[in-house]
């Protein structure tokens, strides 16, 4: 991206991305085994007959993109940059102003004021829900509902805001020894959390709690949000070329482990049968200085 950002004091140039020598370079079995990946054989389910369309958005902080329509709108956290009530506000109203029929919205890390356990600054000491307008916004604190399409088609949501814990800390957060994913029930069709799953368009610093039970229980969909850098999304299928990957993203490569790559991926091509079970969307619609113009993602399923 060759842009920069200018004023009458400064001047922002992105930094350059890595080329492909550099990075095979710096990690050649990682780099190796992610363009091995991009050969596994495509394989979609069907979509059913009465699909719905759900718009994924997250870490919006002051930004306002264009919504596309949809079913059902998501945001998976940090609706604010300060923290406090009235800039909630502001982005409940632009919400709230959508013509979705569902909206659903989880908080983030930077939402203190929705924390009643973060005492914060003046502007959102002591916060409280109910001081907000929500209006026909869903919003989901380590909680479940279920909601009904305007085809009549039924989905159960679980929206979290938690993400691991950093420092200085921040809202919603747990320990690195916590999983507090185990009490999410079965058969969710669709799982919010702030936080991404390790390995998965996280740069290392999501949760692997998480990742195991999306392991478990395998959403047909996931929305988060957090890490600006990782916008994007991934499939997964849940078998020996998928554990062999996140494997060596945990690892950040080797040998032994681009093995493991090798095979799974030999594998897939003899496994045509197994479908995609998950879609993984990283929604973050704010990537910092060098990704001002995201949209939403849209899904289909």
């Amino acid at each position: 991206m060759s842009t920069f950002i200018k004023d009458a004091t400064f001047t922002i140039i992105p930094p350059k991305k890595p080329s492909a020598w550099e990075q095979f370079r710096d990690q050649p079995c990682l780099f190796l085994a992610r363009k091995l990946s991009a050969w596994r054989p495509a394989n979609l389910p069907e979509l059913p007959e009465n699909p719905v369309t759900i718009v994924c958005i997250s870490n919006t902080y002051h930004q306002r993109p264009s919504i596309p329509p949809g079913d059902i709108l998501i945001h998976a956290g940090d609706l604010t940059s300060d923290g406090s009530l009235a800039e909630l506000q502001i982005t409940l109203n632009w919400l709230r102003a959508q013509p979705h029929r569902t909206k659903i919205v989880v908080a983030g890390s930077s939402d203190r004021y929705l924390d009643k356990m973060k005492k914060g600054g003046r502007r959102w000491r002591h916060g409280h829900r109910e001081r907000a307008h929500w209006g026909d916004i869903i919003y989901l604190e380590h909680q479940h509902v279920t909601v009904t399409a305007r085809n009549g088609r039924q989905l159960r949501i679980y929206g979290s805001p938690y993400s691991p814990m950093t420092i200085p800390s921040s809202a919603f957060q747990y320990t690195a020894s916590d999983n507090i994913w185990d009490r999410i029930p079965d058969n969710m069709d669709i799982l919010i959390t702030h936080t991404p799953p390790y390995t998965h368009l996280d740069d290392l610093k999501g949760c692997p709690h998480l990742l195991e039970q999306i392991w478990r229980d395998q959403p047909r969909l996931h929305v988060f949000g957090s890490s600006l850098e990782n916008y994007g999304f991934q499939f997964l299928h849940y078998d020996a070329l998928q554990e062999a990957l996140e494997r060596i993203e945990a690892a950040g490569g080797g040998f032994f482990n681009l093995l493991r790559v090798v095979k799974g991926l030999v594998q897939s091509f003899f496994r045509p049968d197994i479908q995609t079970k998950t879609v993984l969307v990283n929604a973050c619609i704010s990537g910092g200085l060098w990704h001002i113009e995201r949209q939403p993602i849209t899904v289909t399923m």
